[in-house]
């Protein structure tokens, strides 16, 4: 046992020095999960011999690009964080455009795009923006790059089910996918999938001068430095920096390290979040000096987390769950994209809860037709009126089925709930959004309501 738990520790860090993922440092028993999977699939018995197989020549980097998969595999959906979408729109996007018209090319780089949900959500904003614009003969360049040659795959493929469109309205859908050949799943349309590429990449190798080469415009960088030591992470940001051109913008994810980053990245304030852009943007370039970052205490909800594999089925784990896990262990399986396996077990957990409102929510974000859908949703409202999130997706669907009054009475009901909580508490269910950010995308904050209509993100979140 004490051979073990020391190979064990090998691996650990020798996982942490390739990836810098430092999460699994100090989770032996959870690294041990991640391994054994691969430990099986490589035929290895002991921690020593998968340790040989990864320092094989012939076999040990193909084995290292599957153990990168294995520790960083999560689900992102389109248009994540909509508060920073709404600031993608309304200023970031805008200032760009009209920086870069003279050389009319922009250049925008995701970093650890997971599925491609981020960088498609950017091609279909962008068109948007410049076709609204008249503004024609730009070349739009975005790069996804992960760490995850399983996640890149998936991201090429382009094919998506409902947990990850679930911000997205079924006539945008309509708009910006084509049905899948077996009827459940949808396709983005061509005309998005040209604007993006994407490569395998470590953000490790940026520090040292490796990786893409900049400069880029724009830059996300989102839940990608929550899992480095804070040190990496000041390293990480500031080779990011290095990466910008002088107008350029950085946004990272609500749990990342969010601090002042001195003369080297400003700070820029939105309702609902931040962003960075390169020192002296307005008046020219300065000096770089030392950055200072702050680890946000509290990660919000809804941030994906590197999930190991279940030691047993995960539906015989739900078996014995109490609801509040169960809710967790589905959710932990969508965002995996087993979202398959997260629809049975989120069928097994509702057998063992009826009445939980909140599986009953889930049911609804996974169901593949909106008929099933609003009947889930209606299921939760009649367990737990004060949900909000539920209020917002059943008004989107009965405003895609024609029933505007029926889905503007909802949204009435959405922004009187949300009215009575703290501007800056995160909505249940909500992937991050805060209440302040969810009035502002569906008219609740004063603005009026046909200013907000022809948003983007108002057509999406409602």
């Amino acid at each position: 046992m004490a051979d073990r738990q020391r190979a064990l520790e090998r691996l650990a860090t020798r996982i942490v020095a390739r990836t810098g993922l430092h999460y699994y440092a100090d989770k032996m028993d959870l690294l041990e999960m991640v391994l054994r999977r691969r430990m099986e699939a490589c035929g290895c018995a002991e921690p020593m011999d998968y340790l040989s197989r990864l320092s094989d020549d012939a076999a040990g980097e193909a084995e290292w690009r599957a153990l990168e998969s294995a520790v960083t595999i999560g689900e992102t959906f389109f248009f994540r964080y909509a508060e920073q979408f709404h600031a993608l729109e309304r200023t970031i996007l805008p200032d760009l455009i009209a920086r870069l018209r003279p050389v009319r090319t922009i250049r925008i780089w995701s970093v650890g795009c997971s599925n491609g949900a981020e960088p498609y959500s950017l091609a279909i904003l962008m068109r948007r923006l410049l076709r609204t614009r008249g503004e024609q003969d730009w070349t739009v360049e975005i790069l996804g790059t992960d760490i995850s040659e399983q996640a890149l795959e998936r991201a090429r493929a382009a094919e998506y089910g409902a947990w990850s469109l679930r911000d997205v309205g079924v006539s945008e859908r309509r708009q910006w996918f084509r049905p899948a050949a077996c009827g459940r799943h949808w396709v983005l349309r061509d005309v998005f999938r040209r604007m993006v590429r994407f490569e395998y990449g470590n953000i490790m190798d940026l520090p040292s001068g490796g990786g893409p080469a900049g400069p880029f415009d724009l830059i996300l960088c989102r839940n990608v430095l929550l899992y480095f030591e804070e040190t990496q992470a000041l390293d990480l940001m500031r080779a990011l920096a290095g990466r910008l051109s002088p107008p350029g913008w950085l946004l990272l994810g609500h749990s990342d390290p969010i601090g002042e980053c001195g003369g080297v990245l400003e700070t820029v304030t939105f309702s609902g979040t931040v962003a960075f852009r390169v020192a002296g943007s307005r008046q020219g370039p300065v000096a770089p000096r030392r950055c200072v970052l702050s680890r946000s205490p509290d990660p919000r909800p809804g941030v994906p987390v590197p999930r190991p594999p279940a030691r047993e089925p995960a539906r015989d784990i739900v078996a014995r769950a109490d609801a509040g896990l169960a809710r967790a262990e589905v959710r932990a399986l969508a965002d995996r994209g087993a979202v398959a396996e997260a629809r049975a077990c989120c069928g097994a957990a509702l057998a063992l809860h009826p009445l939980d409102a909140g599986l009953h929510f889930l049911s609804a974000v996974l169901a593949e037709d909106a008929g099933a859908a609003g009947e889930e949703f209606r299921r939760t409202l009649y367990l737990d009126r004060a949900h909000i999130m539920a209020h917002v997706h059943l008004a989107r669907l009965l405003r895609d089925a024609g029933q505007v009054d029926e889905a503007e009475r909802m949204m009435r009901q959405a922004r009187a709930l949300l009215h009575r909580l703290p501007p800056a508490a995160p909505v249940p269910d909500g992937d991050g959004l805060t209440v302040a950010g969810l009035l502002r995308l569906v008219g609740g904050d004063g603005d009026d309501m046909a200013e907000a209509a022809p948003l983007l993100l108002a057509r999406s979140v409602f």
